[in-house]
């Protein structure tokens, strides 16, 4: 399924959302964006994966990943589902705010029906100034945005528990913890007693990709908060992130980003820059 809104993203807009109705969308493999994701289910049913947890959604859920945060969503078979999602930059909120989700990140609530209803109205307002020509369409999506953001910091976070994955669940936190160093499928299989097809199944299973492919998602990952976060350049980078050459970072890097390392360390840092000069 196409991304309109992550296509948005990519050309330079600051918020993007999106309605998508779908059934059997099952093939999304884990991933990340570098800007923040607010993800509301409208109808249906929705599992949602964040690194090494999963949560069961019902309609009127909703959650916000952070920038660079690992997840994938998908269904049971046959079951349709509608969700909104909205994405948009970190600096259009409030550090405060954005410290919230972060330290939160399990799916919301709204606690009564005069809340759901409200929030669901902001969210297709939202829509409506996206795909209209009104006048200060732009200032009205930000206006919008921070009520939504605000609305999604009050709203419950205690209504969820985690569907429990005990053996998964280590797997995936042991590659969190030890991305850098020389990890394999042999490796794995020795730390936790497992057979190598049992641990390839239930992997691809959990995470719906590889593990040499969720492993260089994270690898990725923390090579493009170096990026931002460091002055190192991009050989001490990839070497500090786990890859053994600079060829073979600068290949996966490319395959996950639809660019070079190169291109990305410099866009990004520009930004950074520019930032900190208006500070």
């Amino acid at each position: 399924m196409i991304d309109n809104a992550a296509i948005y993203m990519q050309n330079g807009k600051g918020i993007a959302s999106e309605r998508i109705c779908s059934i059997n969308d099952n093939v999304l493999q884990s991933h990340f964006h570098t800007y923040f994701e607010l993800f509301y289910l409208e109808k249906g049913q929705r599992n949602i994966v964040i690194g090494n947890r999963s949560y069961c959604m019902e309609p009127h859920d909703f959650i916000v990943f952070p920038p660079y945060t690992m997840h994938h969503s998908y269904s049971a078979e046959n079951v349709k589902f509608e969700r909104l999602v909205l994405y948009f930059q970190p600096d259009l909120i409030s550090s405060e705010l954005q410290k919230k989700f972060e330290s939160n990140l399990v799916p919301h609530h709204m606690s009564t029906d005069i809340h759901k209803e409200l929030f669901h109205q902001l969210f297709c307002q939202l829509l409506v100034e996206q795909d209209g020509s009104n006048p200060f369409a732009k200032e009205a999506m930000h206006s919008i945005l921070q009520l939504l953001i605000i609305a999604a910091a009050r709203a419950k976070s205690d209504t969820h528990r985690a569907i429990s994955e005990p053996k998964m669940a280590s797997i995936i936190s042991f590659v969190h913890q030890n991305y850098f160093k020389e990890l394999s499928l042999d490796v794995l299989c020795a730390n936790f007693f497992i057979s190598k097809s049992y641990l390839c199944r239930e992997f691809k299973r959990f995470t719906h990709c590889s593990f040499i492919e969720y492993l260089n998602k994270i690898r990725i990952l923390h090579a493009q908060r170096l990026f931002v976060e460091s002055n190192k350049n991009i050989t001490q980078i990839a070497m500090e992130v786990g890859f053994s050459s600079l060829t073979h970072f600068e290949r996966v890097f490319i395959k996950n980003n639809n660019q070079s390392p190169k291109k990305f360390c410099s866009g990004i840092r520009k930004i950074r820059d520019a930032k900190k000069r208006y500070v």
